[in-house]
């Protein structure tokens, strides 16, 4: 049988699970004693033990909700835990725990907890990454740990700026305790033959300092070194064919021999308009089409330097995009024709005016300009001679009052009423082929006189010149404009108004296929001023134009019904 005090202790200890302490023999206690009389916790919080020993029964009481004692009561020696929470500030906070009796207090323990440091962490310092990658793949998540709000600022050894960052979530509903948030980095790929480092340094929005300086290293790997010689083109031509994420082979197979390449043609010794002889082999034309990426013209361009021809033509959503040209194709000296179209294109680069020196066709149709680019002047390409900025829609809409409601605008929209660049073009006297067809253009076509602007008269030169009698034009002093025109496109716009004399007159007027190409605007398409689209004067046949040029009747008279 067991004796009475075991039975006693027994019962206190299963009291004891119910929150009441558990009393064992007291005969040899003296007094209340604890084997620690302070505690100094982390702001994480945690969990500490403490023994007690007590000839009286005690209880234990804090006043602060963020520390409990369990037991809360006993006699005897008793082990107790203290559990305090994590803090919510970032102040030291604490408080007291009481052990008392009968009224009477025993001893009092200090509690006190340091609060959480103003802090951004990352999970690491350093990443790596490749010289260059799919764009899908060209990102990745740096985890940190954070209770402040926090700006980066990246600081590159170099000046172009190829990082960027999306904006992370961060829910501070707990006060000063750290929450983890993911901070989505995208990056460009790197073009040149060495490594380049990217330092991030975090700091608090609200302006105030961080417990420690936070900064993070980005490294990112080396291009391949692509040479100065047919290999080196050999290189950059598959490089952009990467870069650009083509669709299909596009005529390059890196198992055959360049020269062999269906979108690529070289220079040959025998060719005329050859630059040099250390030209022979290197690439002359490139062509590539269908491809998916947001990025401007890749970088490796600049090493065809030889590049005469060079023609990028549908990316995969292009009026989704929003893509800047990019600087390197300015530096191609021998370039003669550039063809961006269906690109995504919104802007020419600053130094585009580098090309004016050898550039004769520009073709950038199906793009997403919103203005016709300033740049583009007789003055910067006195060589060009064809000009195709059509079909520059983003979207497609029939009533001009309503394009404020699209954000990234609608395309190419202007207006001759208060802008000049129409005016600009119509002025370059160099131009055989202008294409300004599809766009977003009203407005009245600008009407010109002789004398002003620089602008001058039909004379007897110009009959002889012709060899077609053009008395009328040279009677009347119609006034000379896009002498040389051989193609001009200005159809399903939104011109109103008449159609000037210059045009409707012109000497190769009917050449340019007027009744489709000039004349006819977008059906049921309404201006910004509320005004249908279509000209007031449009002529309903050819006589009007043989009466003032008999011998043109013979040459362009096959169905006098338009």
């Amino acid at each position: 049988m067991l004796k009475r005090e075991y039975i006693y202790t027994i019962v206190w200890c299963m009291l004891a699970m119910t929150g009441i302490g558990c009393v064992n023999d007291t005969t040899h206690i003296e007094g209340f004693s604890a084997d620690i009389s302070a505690i100094e916790a982390k702001a994480e919080g945690g969990e500490y033990g403490m023994a007690i020993r007590s000839a009286k029964e005690w209880t234990a009481v804090s006043d602060a909700p963020w520390v409990m004692i369990s037991p809360a009561n006993g006699r005897g020696e008793v082990k107790c835990t203290i559990k305090i929470d994590s803090t919510l500030v970032n102040d030291i906070r604490s408080t007291e725990i009481r052990f008392s009796s009968a009224g009477e207090i025993l001893q009092n323990v200090t509690v006190s907890q340091a609060g959480f440091e103003r802090n951004v962490e990352a999970e690491s310092s350093e990443y790596r990454i490749e010289a260059s990658a799919s764009r899908a793949d060209r990102w990745f998540n740096i985890d940190l740990l954070a209770n402040v709000e926090f700006d980066i600022v990246a600081e590159y050894d170099e000046e172009e700026a190829w990082l960027t960052f999306d904006d992370y979530t961060l829910n501070l509903d707990r006060g000063a305790r750290p929450r983890t948030t993911q901070l989505k980095v995208e990056w460009k790929m790197n073009s040149e033959p060495e490594e380049r480092i990217a330092k991030l340094h975090i700091t608090a929005r609200d302006g105030e300092e961080l417990s420690s300086p936070t900064t993070i290293t980005i490294r990112q790997g080396a291009a391949p070194l692509i040479e100065d010689n047919r290999q080196g083109d050999s290189l950059a031509v598959v490089t952009i064919f990467e870069k650009l994420e083509c669709w299909s082979e596009s005529g390059i197979s890196t198992t055959e021999g360049m020269h062999r390449w269906e979108s690529v043609r070289l220079w040959e010794a025998t060719d005329s308009a050859l630059p040099e002889a250390a030209a022979v082999g290197r690439v002359r034309d490139l062509d590539l089409s269908y491809f998916n990426t947001e990025d401007g013209i890749p970088a490796e361009i600049r090493h065809l330097k030889y590049l005469e021809t060079l023609s990028l033509f549908g990316n995969v959503n292009t009026m989704l995009k929003s893509i800047d040209m990019g600087e390197e194709v300015c530096s191609l000296q021998y370039l003669k024709a550039l063809r961006v179209a269906a690109f995504g294109l919104v802007s020419l680069p600053d130094n585009f005016i580098l090309l004016g020196d050898s550039l004769e066709e520009l073709d950038i149709n199906a793009n997403n300009f919103n203005t016709i680019p300033e740049v583009l002047t007789p003055e910067n390409f006195p060589h060009l001679r064809s000009l195709n900025i059509g079909s520059n829609r983003r979207s497609s809409i029939t009533d001009l009052r309503t394009m404020g409601a699209h954000d990234e605008g609608i395309g190419l929209h202007t207006n001759t009423t208060t802008e000049d660049d129409i005016r600009r073009l119509l002025l370059w006297e160099n131009l055989e082929e202008l294409t300004l067809s599809y766009n977003y253009i009203e407005g009245n076509l600008p009407d010109f006189r002789a004398g002003e602007e620089g602008v001058r008269a039909y004379t007897e030169a110009d009959v002889a010149e012709r060899g077609d009698t053009l008395n009328w034009a040279v009677e009347s002093g119609l006034p000379r404009i896009l002498p040389n025109m051989r193609s001009l496109k200005i159809n399903l716009n939104f011109f109103t108004g008449a159609i000037p004399d210059w045009l409707l007159y012109h000497p190769r007027l009917m050449e340019w296929a007027p009744e489709i190409l000039i004349f006819t605007q977008l059906e049921h398409a309404i201006d910004s001023e509320g005004n249908n689209a279509g000209f007031s004067n449009e002529p309903t046949s050819r006589e009007y134009y043989f009466q003032k040029y008999p011998l043109m009747r013979g040459r362009f008279e096959f169905n006098d019904e338009i």
